[in-house]
């Protein structure tokens, strides 16, 4: 398992795709979850209309609010760019008929799995070590150059939000991976894990929620499970347009652990049973 680990992280630091969608979703995050709400805030169009003034959400990117805004957008373009981060480290094995070669080599087939998930949970740390440090910083320079006061929340408060981005932050990676080896295609894999996300998601959530029959299974998706866990760490002035969660943080929690699990039990059954020739 070492000697896969350490070829998986030599192929994650060499492959730029990985870089780039680093880049994307620290550049999405900082430009459109501070800088751009910040200014738009700060300087509000004339037709600005809200229930909350501007003046009080704009602390929504001040210290005291970092973990629901980082978090906020890790649910969403974070998710995206994990389900294709993990897509990646599968499925381009079939495409590139590298798979085959790897598995002459001296590691089994659980070893090299092994060392994909280990490879795999080092980078959704490290994401989520950059993603909060970054987005800490930005917080810190904004109130700055704004004149106002804003304290970060507490030190175990930002440990237990640290863990739930970190959580999510794998469970949509193994997500994605778990479709490249199902797919054995870069494109099927990445195609229907982002259509899941935006369609049987985020659409079916917001359309089918009021439903009795479809709220109970809209209970047990992740999107809506981590949602819950994401809303435990609310913003410091009350905001009238957040809904009601299905479920509450523990059971969010809970369900996200089990996906993960399933995830990854999933993705090994799949790997050791199935023929490896290219997709």
């Amino acid at each position: 398992m070492i000697a896969s680990l350490r070829g998986e992280s030599l192929k994650s630091r060499k492959r730029w795709a990985n870089w780039i969608l680093f880049g994307i979703l620290l550049l999405t995050l900082l430009a459109f979850g501070y800088v751009l709400t910040y200014v738009i805030l700060k300087n509000p169009p004339r037709n600005f209309e809200s229930r909350v003034p501007a003046s009080v959400l704009k602390r929504q990117v001040f210290p005291e609010n970092l973990l629901p805004n980082v978090l906020s957008s890790i649910s969403t373009i974070g998710a995206a760019i994990m389900i294709i981060l993990g897509s990646l480290s599968t499925a381009s094995e079939y495409g590139w008929l590298t798979v085959q070669t790897i598995l002459i080599q001296k590691p089994g087939r659980v070893a090299v799995l092994a060392g994909k998930l280990l490879n795999l949970a080092i980078i959704t740390l490290l994401i989520g070590v950059v993603a909060l440090g970054s987005a800490a910083l930005t917080s810190y320079l904004l109130v700055t150059v704004d004149g106002s006061t804003s304290s970060f929340p507490p030190a175990t408060t930002i440990l237990k939000g640290f863990g739930a981005l970190w959580l999510e932050l794998a469970v949509w990676t193994a997500f994605g991976m778990f479709l490249g080896i199902a797919f054995r295609s870069t494109a099927a894999a990445i195609g229907g894990g982002l259509t899941y996300l935006f369609v049987g998601e985020a659409l079916a959530a917001q359309l089918l929620r009021d439903t009795p029959v479809f709220k109970e299974i809209l209970k047990f998706l992740p999107g809506v499970n981590g949602g819950a866990v994401n809303a435990s760490f609310g913003l410091t002035f009350r905001n009238p347009n957040a809904g009601t969660q299905l479920v509450d943080a523990a059971r969010g929690s809970i369900t996200l652990v089990v996906y993960l699990v399933l995830f990854t039990v999933l993705a090994l059954l799949i790997f050791q049973r199935r023929d490896v020739a290219g997709s």
